[in-house]
């Protein structure tokens, strides 16, 4: 759906759009999140976790095979233990993968025949936070149905999952199988020996990864934040914190830099002056470069609620179309499949491209990003100029409980206020964030300065209404 700027928003909009999911206590937007050693990711409930994913398989293949990879943070190793323990238990069988981004998990799950995939992550949190988030063979992530199976077995106190020592699963390196699959995405072109790029690996799963398959592309990439020690994953570096990343591209004198968030699923860019290049840019010149080879199909793009009315305008300009999902690559995933499109993504920097791979790929995005380059002999920052975004601000509340915005009539009459004030100006969309404890508030208008007065009025009212 085009949601237009004249159109007020209610709440059944809010429900289609931000859907709250009461039956899967258990899983958020993105997996199983929290803090480690706490539930629900204590020992006991990791188990069952293990437990539960053992016997759903088990019951329409038999013994379940699964694939566990991991980001880089402390307790990663004990998560994937306990999840092991719980599994093996049941006659399942694990094989360790180590240290992968989230994608190549993804595509290994299915490549290497595996019945599932787990990926022990909290994709951009920091290091505190940890989760688990669970592929199907296919490579998909898991839909409602399996979580609600999984979660119902995890609640039944009816039996206890096993105290025994945590077994030692298979280790087997894949990474070279993933990065042959991912190089495929510069088939046929020839990299200018003095394109100079710059990579943020946020300390994560993308460290060691991208660099080695850049260099073996033929790159020379200046490399920031591959270091991770356990506790340095997306510590002011990465997706969410490019400013560093931004003064070398400069400095160095670099094309462009890609910046990866811990898991290594998603990516944004800055060009060559140090300006930011988000994934609704990123859309822009992959749906053009896609539509230029002929492999748009559809021609058409999947986008969130949360991407700028400028893309759409940009886009309508080449005849391509933007269809609107709620947020989390997952919902963007599963819009593509059902409208047949090969494009999708969200402005924080999941890019989907569905001939690659069911979910968001950073490095995968950044060697389609170089190929539009390379290709059209453009720098990134021309590439990204006819996106005029209308000025948008968001505003993140931390809160403690997700209480209904519906039962706070305070917060609710203003943001129906702030609607009427912006009609046929802008959008307000307000929603709690479905992987941290947090309300965002984005408004979006013609005058920046008005709308930042008010998403600080409507953030204003939300912290008197939690207190």
């Amino acid at each position: 759906m085009l949601l237009s700027l004249n159109r007020q928003w209610c709440k059944s909009d809010f429900d289609e759009y931000f859907p709250v999911n009461m039956s899967t206590q258990l899983f958020g937007t993105d997996g199983v999140r929290g803090t480690p050693g706490k539930a629900p990711l204590d020992a006991r409930t990791l188990t069952r976790l293990g437990v539960a994913i053992s016997r759903v398989y088990r019951s329409t293949v038999g013994p379940v095979r699964v694939l566990i990879g991991r980001d880089t943070r402390e307790s990663g190793e004990w998560i994937a233990g306990q999840l092991t323990l719980g599994i093996e238990s049941e006659e399942g069988r694990v094989v360790n993968a180590g240290l992968l981004p989230t994608p190549a998990v993804a595509f290994l799950t299915r490549a290497s025949g595996f019945d599932a995939g787990i990926v022990v992550s909290a994709s951009h949190n920091p290091f505190q936070d940890n989760g688990v988030k669970l592929f199907t063979g296919d490579g998909h992530k898991a839909g409602v149905d399996l979580e609600v199976r999984i979660t119902s077995l995890v609640n039944d106190n009816t039996w206890e999952a096993p105290k025994t020592a945590v077994p030692s699963p298979e280790i087997v390196n894949f990474s070279e199988s993933y990065a042959a699959h991912t190089s495929r995405l510069l088939d046929g072109v020839t990299v200018p020996a003095d394109l100079r790029i710059a990579v943020d690996c946020a300390n994560g799963a993308a460290s060691l990864i991208a660099p080695e398959l850049l260099r073996k592309l033929g790159l020379d990439p200046v490399v920031l934040h591959d270091q991770p020690n356990g506790r340095n994953i997306n510590l002011r570096c990465g997706a969410t914190h490019p400013e560093r990343l931004a003064r070398v591209v400069v400095e160095q004198r670099c094309r462009l830099g890609a910046a990866y968030d811990g898991d290594g699923d998603r990516a944004i860019f800055i060009d060559h002056r140090g300006e930011l290049i988000d994934g609704d840019a990123v859309l822009l010149i992959a749906a053009r470069r896609l539509a230029a080879a002929g492999q748009l199909r559809r021609k058409a793009v999947v986008a969130t609620v949360m991407s700028n009315l400028g893309l759409d305008q940009a886009l309508s300009a080449d005849g391509i179309k933007v269809h609107r999902c709620s947020v989390g690559d997952r919902v963007v995933w599963e819009e593509m499949k059902k409208r047949g499109i090969v494009l999708g993504g969200e402005q924080s920097g999941h890019t989907i491209f569905s001939d690659h791979l069911a979910t968001g790929d950073g490095l995968a995005t950044t060697l389609v990003i170089l190929r539009a380059v390379i290709e059209t002999g453009l720098d990134l920052a021309d590439l990204a100029a006819e996106l005029t975004p209308l000025p948008q601000v968001l505003v993140n509340v931390p809160v403690r409980h997700r209480t209904a915005l519906a039962e706070l009539p305070e917060v609710s009459s203003l943001i129906e206020k702030t609607k009427r004030d912006l009609a046929g100006e802008g959008r307000v969309l307000v929603r709690y964030s479905g992987t941290e404890p947090l309300l965002r508030i984005m408004i979006e208008g013609r005058d920046l300065n008005t709308i930042k007065r008010l998403a600080e009025l409507i953030a204003e009212r939300v912290r008197t209404a939690l207190q």
